[in-house]
C-alpha cells in the first residue's frame, strides 16, 4: 500500500481500513482499489469505439465481484478515485465517508467564505464548499465576498439542493470621513436583503473608489448584522462612546476573531496588535461579543496556492500570502486560537464557544431569500390608444406579431414562418415574457421615434423571430438560419404536454362537468376530457377522465394555460 495514499487519508482525516496491499476500505463510502499509475505509461486509454477509458492493470468484472466499486489514483499532486460502474470521472479524495471524531463538536457555521464570483481571489465552486460543509456536519454555509453579491442566488439554490441553511454575506470598506474600516454584512431579513443591494449600489454605481460612506451605511443598516473587521479594534476604541449609531441602526453588532497565520512576520505582528487590543479594551465590556470567522479563500490548506496564482493574475503579485485562509474544522480554529493565548489569564474554552455560538446565532436569524417561484418583471403599461385598440396586452401582443408577419414575412414561405412562429410564442408565453416583450418593443420604437440609434440585433436576441416581427431586432432569423433556442430554451417553459393538461379548442358538448379552480373560476369541461392530476394518496400525477375527477385533485394544466388561457375564457 502506498505511504503517500495513507498520508493523504490522514491528513484528511478520513476513517479508513487497510484490507491488503492493493485494496482499502473507507469507512461509510466502499472498497477501493490502490493502482499503481507510476506503472503505466498513461491512465487514460481508447476502447474499440474510440471512448476515453481509465487504463486500469485490473480486471473490472473481478474487482466488482469482490465488491470494490472504486479505483484509487494519484494524478499530479492530488489522489483522486472513480466509480468502475459509472463512465470515468476525476473524484478528488476528498469529502467521503466517515471522519474522524473532533475533540471540539460544538454547533459552528463558516461565515468566511470567499467564492470565485470575488473574481482573481476566491475559489472552488459553491457545489465544493457545500460538500466539504455537509461532510464536517454543519447545517449552514455563509459568504461573504468582497463587493459583490454575484454569489448569493447561487448559493440560495444549491443550499436549497442540499439541504442546509444559507447565510448571505457581503464585505466591504466603509469611511468616516478620515478612516476606511473593513466590515462584513449579514442579512437577516428580506428588508435586510433589500438594504444589502442598496449598498452595493452605493459601493458599485454611486463611489469612485467602492468606499460607501458611513452615514449610507447607516441608512441601510436594518434587517442585516454587521462584523467589524479583525484591524478595527483601534477605531472602535476611538468611537466607542458613539458607537451606539451602529446598534441603532444594525440587528446587531460583532467584531471578528480571526487569527489566520500569514507569512509576513508584518501582517501576522498587525492582526495581533489588534486583536489583542480588542481583548484588552472592549471584550470585557461584553457590548461587542467575538464571532469566529476566517476568511476563507481555498477549501484545503495545500490549496494555498490557488490564491497566491489568481493574485498575480489580477495584480503581478500576491499580497498577504496564508496557507491558513482555509475551511477549517473546529479542532484547527482551536488549535490556532488556544495557543495564542494565555490561559491564567484568559477564560480560552470560554472565549472560543462564544464565538462559535455566534455564528450560529447570525446563521439561525438569516432568513432573507430570493424570491424564484414568481416573476419580476414589470407589467407593461398600455397607453390610452392601446387600451382602445387591444382588449389587454396578451392580445396586443398577438396583434403586433400578427402586423408583423403580413409585413415581413417572405411571400410563399408563410408556412415555415408561421410553424416557428406558434413554437415561439407558446414558449415565450409559457415563461411568462410576454410582457418583456412588449417592454423591449415600446423601448425601441421610442427610441427610433426620438432620433436615438438602436442596433440592428445584439448576440441571441437575432435568433428570436419574435423579436424580428416586432420590429425590435432587424435581422431575419430564418432567412439565416438563427436558432431561437440561443435566446431561449424551450425546457425553461415549464412541464410539456406528455406531463400536463393542455386545453384544447373549444367543442359543443352537452355532456360535461363542472370545475371550480383555485383561481374561484367554473369552468365546463367535457366529461371525456382526459386531464393530468396529482391526487392524494398518489406518489405520481395520474391520468383520469373528467367525470372521474374527485375533490382536491390537483389538475397539472400546461404553463401557458395557467398564465393565459384559464384567465381568458
Amino acid at each position: 500500500m502506498s505511504s503517500d495514499l495513507l498520508d493523504w487519508l490522514n491528513n484528511n482525516k478520513m476513517c479508513f481500513n487497510i484490507l491488503d496491499e492493493d485494496v482499502i476500505e473507507i469507512i461509510g463510502f466502499g472498497k477501493m482499489y490502490y493502482e499503481d499509475t507510476s506503472m503505466i505509461k498513461s491512465i487514460f486509454r481508447t476502447d474499440a469505439d474510440n471512448n476515453v477509458k481509465f487504463n486500469t492493470m485490473e480486471n473490472i468484472q473481478t474487482l466488482q465481484d469482490e465488491g470494490i466499486n472504486y479505483i484509487v489514483f494519484q494524478f499530479g499532486d492530488n489522489w483522486y478515485y472513480y466509480d468502475i460502474r459509472k463512465d470515468f470521472e476525476f473524484q478528488i479524495l476528498k469529502y467521503i465517508g466517515k471522519r474522524k471524531e473532533q475533540i471540539h463538536n460544538q454547533e459552528f457555521v463558516n461565515l468566511g467564505v470567499h467564492t470565485p464570483f470575488e473574481l482573481l481571489n476566491g475559489s472552488f465552486s459553491l457545489t465544493e464548499w457545500i460538500k466539504k460543509t455537509k461532510h464536517l456536519g454543519q447545517k449552514a454555509l455563509g459568504i461573504c465576498d468582497y463587493n459583490t453579491m454575484a454569489a448569493t442566488l447561487i448559493l440560495q439554490k444549491e443550499c436549497e439542493v442540499a439541504g442546509i441553511q444559507w447565510i448571505f454575506g457581503y464585505s466591504l470598506t466603509f469611511t468616516d470621513g478620515i478612516e476606511k474600516i473593513d466590515a462584513k454584512i449579514y442579512c437577516q431579513s428580506q428588508q435586510g436583503l433589500q438594504n444589502l443591494l442598496r449598498i452595493q449600489k452605493c459601493i458599485n454605481v454611486d463611489s469612485e473608489n467602492k468606499v460607501i460612506e458611513l452615514q449610507d451605511l447607516l441608512k441601510y443598516g436594518a434587517g442585516n448584522i454587521i462584523v467589524f473587521s479583525k484591524y478595527s479594534s483601534f477605531w472602535l476604541k476611538q468611537v466607542w462612546d458613539s458607537l451606539d449609531m451602529f446598534f441603532e441602526h444594525f440587528d446587531d453588532c460583532f467584531y471578528q476573531l480571526d487569527l489566520s497565520e500569514f507569512k509576513a512576520e508584518r501582517i501576522d505582528i498587525k492582526v495581533l496588535d489588534a486583536t489583542k487590543y480588542y481583548f484588552d479594551h472592549i471584550y470585557y465590556t461584553g457590548e461587542l461579543p467575538p464571532v469566529l470567522i476566517c476568511d476563507c479563500y481555498y477549501l484545503d490548506k495545500d490549496d494555498a496556492k490557488n490564491k497566491i496564482i489568481l493574485n498575480k493574475i489580477s495584480e503581478g503579485a500576491a499580497h498577504e500570502q496564508s496557507d491558513d485562509q482555509y475551511f477549517k474544522d473546529l479542532d484547527e480554529h482551536w488549535q490556532t486560537i488556544s495557543s495564542l493565548f494565555d490561559e491564567d489569564k484568559w477564560d480560552v474554552e470560554g472565549i472560543f464557544n462564544w464565538a462559535c455560538e455566534n455564528t450560529v446565532q447570525i446563521a439561525n436569524g438569516a432568513k432573507a431569500r430570493y424570491e424564484t417561484d414568481r416573476n419580476f418583471m414589470p407589467q407593461y403599461d398600455m397607453t390610452n390608444y392601446e387600451k382602445s385598440k387591444y382588449a389587454n396586452r396578451h392580445e396586443m401582443f398577438l396583434s403586433l406579431l400578427k402586423e408583423g408577419f403580413n409585413k415581413l414575412v417572405p411571400k410563399g414561405k408563410e408556412e415555415i414562418y408561421r410553424k416557428q412562429l406558434e413554437h415561439e410564442i407558446y414558449v415565450l408565453e409559457s415563461t411568462n415574457n410576454v410582457d418583456y416583450m412588449l417592454v423591449q418593443y415600446d423601448t425601441v420604437n421610442w427610441a427610433r421615434e426620438n432620433g436615438i440609434l438602436v442596433g440592428c440585433g445584439r448576440g441571441s436576441a437575432g435568433g428570436c423571430l419574435v423579436l424580428y416581427l416586432l420590429g425590435i431586432t432587424l435581422i431575419d432569423p430564418i432567412k439565416y438560419n438563427l436558432l431561437f433556442e440561443r435566446f431561449l430554451l424551450p425546457e425553461r417553459a415549464g412541464l410539456y404536454p406528455s406531463d400536463v393538461t393542455v386545453i384544447g379548442e373549444d367543442i359543443n358538448s352537452n355532456q360535461y362537468v363542472e370545475v371550480t379552480l383555485e383561481n374561484h373560476k367554473t369552468y365546463k369541461i367535457d366529461k371525456d376530457a382526459q386531464l393530468v392530476v396529482k391526487r392524494m394518496g398518489t406518489d405520481a400525477p395520474i391520468v383520469v377522465y373528467a367525470d372521474e375527477l374527485q375533490a382536491n385533485d390537483d389538475i397539472q394544466f400546461d404553463n401557458r394555460d395557467l398564465l393565459f388561457t384559464l384567465n381568458e375564457i
